[in-house]
């Protein structure tokens, strides 16, 4: 995985600073998918190929099904 820069605002960084480990990876999870979902292009074939690969990876780290489905399924 790589790691990128997201500027926030001084209130949310630090509570992200002062947030317990599972907490920023539930957080770091959804992210993910959000921007996955915002960066989604025509290329259906490999869109649906960089899915499977962070359904994967996010299976990885204990996200389940149901929270995957949760997230992908918001608006």
């Amino acid at each position: 995985m790589e790691r990128i820069v997201i500027e926030v605002n001084d209130r949310l960084a630090k509570a992200w600073r002062n947030a317990p480990e599972e907490k920023k990876k539930a957080i770091s999870n959804s992210v993910n998918i959000s921007l996955a979902k915002a960066f989604q292009n025509s290329d259906n074939e490999s869109y649906l190929h960089f899915l499977n690969e962070l359904r994967q990876e996010m299976t990885a780290k204990g996200l389940t099904e149901e929270e995957l489905n949760d997230i992908l399924n918001e608006e």
